[in-house]
């Protein structure tokens, strides 16, 4: 005779499940960080063929959160059109009232140097007091 009895299957939230998407030569990830905070992170490439995805993937992913971390410090080429890109995660995050940090590597911070002399974007830099 077989024992009768309740098993318990664990699942992971679906939430808290990397979400993990490639464009061209770049791959875009999201996770919680906390109850309030969600990290996307960059890897590879940003430029023409992928900011309107880099873009549009941080806007789908900040829904809910009140803050967002923006990881692209191990991003190896960063065209102009990420510029672009970031202004509207800038414009977005407003609108939704997500405070945001941008984190950069050595690529980036160069890059911010020249495009946004002014500092309206949430930059910090992942290296320094490294």
């Amino acid at each position: 005779m077989s024992a009768i009895g309740t098993s318990r299957v664990l699942r992971p939230d679906p939430a808290s499940l990397d979400r993990r998407e490639e464009h061209h030569r770049a791959i875009f990830s999201a996770c919680h960080l906390s109850d309030t905070t969600v990290l996307v992170t960059i890897r590879g490439e940003v430029d023409a063929t992928n900011s309107r995805a880099l873009a549009g993937y941080v806007e789908r992913q900040i829904a809910g959160w009140g803050r967002l971390v923006l990881d692209l410090s191990t991003v190896e080429f960063f065209g102009t059109a990420g510029f672009a890109a970031l202004h509207n995660v800038n414009v977005t995050c407003a609108r939704y009232g997500v405070g945001w940090v941008l984190m950069v590597g050595p690529q980036l911070s160069r890059f911010l140097q020249i495009c946004d002399p002014d500092h309206l974007l949430p930059a910090e830099d992942s290296t320094a007091g490294h």
